[in-house]
């Protein structure tokens, strides 16, 4: 469920769009794939995460931007998302990541 600030702002799950594609390198032995959330509607979403069951990577992620909690990923550390976030991480094939959907949504 996601909750709706004051104002006439309408954002739902459906509006948070991943795209991701490999970058061509190879980290230890395995490719590398970029990650792009991309919001396409005019709110400020907080607190989006993903759902991340299983997820492995050989390269490091930064915390801040994709804090890795069980079966749930934070993505910006919970902070603002104003337009993307991108990570990069590195595993045999991608990985089907899906927009968690509680995440808040404010419209100031």
């Amino acid at each position: 469920m996601f909750l709706v600030g004051e104002g006439n702002c309408q954002c739902s799950p459906r509006d948070i769009e991943i795209v991701q594609s490999r970058t061509g390198a190879i980290v230890h032995q395995k490719p590398q794939w970029q990650v792009t959330i991309t919001k396409l509607c005019r709110c400020t979403i907080l607190n989006a995460s993903l759902l991340c069951p299983g997820f492995q990577t050989v390269e490091p992620i930064s915390p801040s931007v994709l804090d890795i909690q069980g079966n749930r990923c934070l993505l910006n550390g919970g902070r603002a998302i104003k337009q993307a976030v991108s990570f990069d991480y590195a595993w045999d094939v991608a990985y089907p990541f899906k927009i968690d959907p509680g995440f808040t949504i404010s419209c100031s």
